[in-house]
């Protein structure tokens, strides 16, 4: 990022940042269901469509109350269905709010909110670069 400690100018470029950088800013944490040995050493990805997430902090964590779903519950888990760059937003497959006229709308998800439980793996050259030697 930019090398002033201004918090000031660390937001503006935040905000001012072109959209390849502000999509290398969407990344998770990686903790897959099951421990696959080929992506030890990998701590982070970045988050595409069709990568598994867990909500792990916010509303949606424990059972989204706060959009109509039980007090305890489970966290949200599903897929990743559209991804919103310029915000900053995931949009997670049964992350959904009732509107005041009964109608369902999705709900944005932070990516610093969620960890990746399981990767889509039909981009090879992804595969390639997580697996490579990282030493």
């Amino acid at each position: 990022m930019v090398k002033s400690m201004k918090p000031g100018k660390q937001r503006k470029a935040h905000f001012n940042a072109a959209m390849h950088e502000k999509r290398k800013r969407l990344s998770a944490r990686l903790q897959l269901e099951k421990p696959d040995s080929r992506f030890d050493g990998v701590r982070t990805v970045t988050v595409r469509v069709g990568d598994t997430v867990k909500v792990v902090r916010g509303d949606l964590s424990n059972g989204g109350k706060r959009h109509g779903g039980k007090r305890n519950a489970e966290p949200l888990t599903g897929s990743v269905i559209r991804i919103d760059s310029n915000k900053g937003r995931l949009y997670i497959e049964g992350a959904k709010a009732s509107k005041s006229d009964n109608k369902e709308e999705a709900v944005p998800v932070n990516a610093s909110n969620v960890v990746v439980v399981r990767l889509d793996e039909t981009d090879k050259y992804r595969v390639q670069q997580l697996t490579g030697n990282r030493s």
